[in-house]
């Protein structure tokens, strides 16, 4: 039902808003300096259809919230205000429709629902945002000095005609005028009571209300200084709206509805569960005090059939319904607890049932979950955190409800037998501190999840040794299928290079030896036996070269760097090669090895520019082949040979392949 009236107010805005415009089109531009700077087209505009539509969102979320209904009034009487005061100067400057007394009374309705009574509304709405109440009981002052100016301000007005009324010019008699005084500047008192007052509530709030805050402050300093401003721009020029005295306040008005669309719809602005827990609490409060006070009047007077004192009689009962209600105050909180908040009024039910939950071991990725949200809702936290401590490993935090965007303000530790397991904290709403009893809650909460935490740690720290161990089994198996490969792809290579080099030369020889047995002697099985000898010496060489690709004999015998060299010279291959003083020595027989085969590889798969450095830095064996951009190259069989040696290899983009070996130290350097 509330929705409906909300609705239909901000529907009825709109029609009178867009009465206002039809209105003031009639008679002028609406971009004219008069229409924008005097009328405020179209910031005000804007601005009521704003706060009426802000207004009615919120009251169909929460119907009886008091900031909803204020910005319903804002824009519903200011859209009344707008389309009266164009009608009456409309009437009065350019004949519109309508007799002169009629036009008097529009200006005199515009001048009482219009800017001081939005300012007013608007000084209490910032005084009780952003949980519908004020910073303190003090501050009820401003409040009252609020109403006074708006009252002051429209007794003023009540002192005039409307048929009569001026809305260019008010002449005020002497009673008019004393509380005319009470009117705008009480009004700007508020005003700025207001903006004090956000800006206490922003310096003492923090996380996501510091987030609303500061939209909230961001409107009310732009709405009490541009009103500032006003007031001081009309005083040097005489009183006149202008454009420049004007469009500052219609600007921060239009900006207004805007910047609380933002907080509420984004930052969830208003605390709703408090607000009906006190409600409840009032409510039933209420009722009790009325019911009883009336009972005991009507019972004792009829009781007593007696003429005693009203006064007396009054006493009596009301000091007897507060003594009744006494007893009963403990369970109407209860009860408005239970309904405001559900099971977190009854903490420890929620402890109980989070008990029970616990009676299965729970793994990490269920427990934490199920500890954030019971402590959360065991003492009606804003938000609250699980972390669970794994020694070894990066620790597990969960938040309750969304993800946090920074630490909780109380934490608890889990602990037992001395060993910190994790942590439970949480963030209360601003404005309720963790009392007494919520923080024995959480303790006990604490000392119940240990021996769910100490095994969820140990689960979570098996299940990530039995992944490293998984990584490292595929690793192995990974090497293995390399190994195998590399191996399948060397018989390959030998058996087209025996094929090719070696064999060529040998199967001829049957064929060629039988026609030899045949020719037996002379000039020609000379010829033919000369010619098998060099074949036979061409497949030995051959055979030789292979088995040096195999393992190089004088890698063996001198080092790494003639074997180098030897190799590059059979191989015919331009390559540069550079040994510093300090690697030309020997090494330990797997580095030499790896190396070898690194370069033979790497060389093989170069270009004629490639040139090889050989030099020992920091007990390291370093190993740079450059020219090697654009090439194929078997990286992975290199890097295995290298790791297989205890080294690391790198490969750059511009195909400079570094191999770093650690070596021990070395035998002289070999003449």
């Amino acid at each position: 039902m509330y929705a409906r009236v909300a609705w239909v107010l901000t529907a009825l805005t709109v029609l009178i808003a867009g009465a206002d415009v039809w209105v003031t089109s009639a008679y002028r531009g609406l971009l004219s300096e008069e229409a924008v700077a005097v009328h405020g087209f179209p910031f005000v505009t804007g601005a009521v259809v704003g706060c009426s539509a802000m207004g009615a969102l919120i009251v169909a979320r929460w119907a009886r919230h008091p900031i909803g209904w204020l910005l319903l009034l804002i824009g519903f009487s200011a859209s009344i205000s707008l389309l009266t005061e164009a009608y009456s100067v409309w009437v009065a400057t350019a004949d519109g429709p309508g007799s002169a007394s009629l036009g008097g009374i529009a200006g005199w309705i515009s001048a009482l629902l219009g800017g001081q009574l939005a300012l007013a509304a608007l000084a209490i709405v910032f005084l009780v945002a952003p949980d519908g109440r004020l910073l303190s009981r003090r501050w009820r002052t401003a409040v009252v000095v609020t109403l006074v100016g708006y009252a002051g301000y429209a007794g003023s007005l009540l002192t005039l005609p409307p048929a009569q009324f001026d809305i260019d010019r008010q002449e005020l008699g002497a009673t008019g005028s004393v509380l005319s005084i009470l009117g705008l500047p009480f009004i700007t008192a508020g005003l700025v009571a207001a903006m004090v007052s956000i800006i206490l509530r922003l310096r003492r709030s923090q996380g996501v209300l510091r987030q609303q805050l500061r939209l909230i402050a961001l409107s009310a300093v732009f709405v009490a200084l541009s009103f500032v401003y006003l007031i001081v721009a009309q005083l040097l020029n005489g009183g006149r709206q202008t454009w420049i005295s004007s469009l500052p306040l219609f600007a921060s008005f239009f900006c207004l509805p805007l910047l609380f669309a933002t907080a509420v719809l984004r930052y969830r602005l208003f605390d709703l569960d408090l607000i009906i827990n006190r409600a409840v609490v009032l409510a039933l409060g209420t009722i009790f005090a009325g019911v009883g006070y009336v009972g005991l009047v009507l019972a004792v007077a009829a009781l007593l059939n007696t003429r005693t004192s009203g006064f007396w009689l009054s006493l009596l009962a009301t000091v007897l319904v507060a003594i009744a209600f006494q007893p009963l105050r403990q369970r109407v909180v209860r009860f408005a607890n239970r309904l405001a908040y559900g099971a977190r009024a009854l903490p420890y039910e929620a402890l109980s049932e989070f008990s029970r939950r616990l009676t299965e071991p729970p793994s990490p990725d269920a427990l934490l979950p199920a500890v954030a949200e019971a402590a959360g809702r065991a003492v009606s936290a804003e938000s609250s955190t699980a972390a669970l401590q794994v020694p070894g490993l990066v620790g597990i935090s969960v938040a309750w409800p969304t993800p946090g965007n920074g630490s909780p303000e109380y934490q608890v530790p889990v602990r037992q037998d001395g060993d910190t397991l994790g942590s439970i904290g949480v963030t209360m709403p601003k404005g309720h501190g963790l009392r007494a009893a919520d923080e024995r809650l959480l303790h006990d909460l604490a000392d119940q999840t240990a021996l769910a935490f100490r095994n969820a740690a140990m689960e979570t720290e098996l299940a990530g040794h039995v992944a490293a161990l998984d990584h490292t089994t595929e690793a192995l198996a990974e090497s293995r299928r390399r190994i195998i490969a590399a191996d399948d792809a060397a018989r390959r290579r030998l058996e087209s290079a025996i094929s090719r080099d070696v064999l060529s030369h040998l199967q001829p020889m049957a064929e060629r030896l039988s026609r030899l047995s045949v020719v037996r002697s002379g000039s020609t099985a000379a010829d033919e036996l000369e010619q098998l000898v060099d074949e036979t010496n061409a497949a030995l060489d051959s055979l030789r070269e292979l088995t040096r690709g195999l393992f190089p004999t004088q890698l063996g015998r001198a080092g790494l760097a003639r074997a180098l060299s030897s190799h590059l010279a059979r191989t015919n291959q331009a390559v540069a090669l550079h040994v510093e003083p300090s690697a030309d020595r020997r090494f330990p027989s797997r580095v030499e090895a790896a190396v070898y085969f690194c370069c033979v590889e790497a060389v093989r798969a170069g270009s004629v520019t490639t040139r090889i450095d050989l030099r020992v830095v920091a007990a390291e064996l370093e190993v740079q082949i450059r020219g090697l951009a654009g090439h194929q190259i078997d990286v992975q069989a290199l890097v295995d040979r290298v790791e297989a040696a205890g080294g690391r290899l790198g490969l750059d983009e511009a195909g400079l392949l570094t191999i770093s070996i650690p070596v021990g130290p070395g035998e002289p350097t070999q003449p």
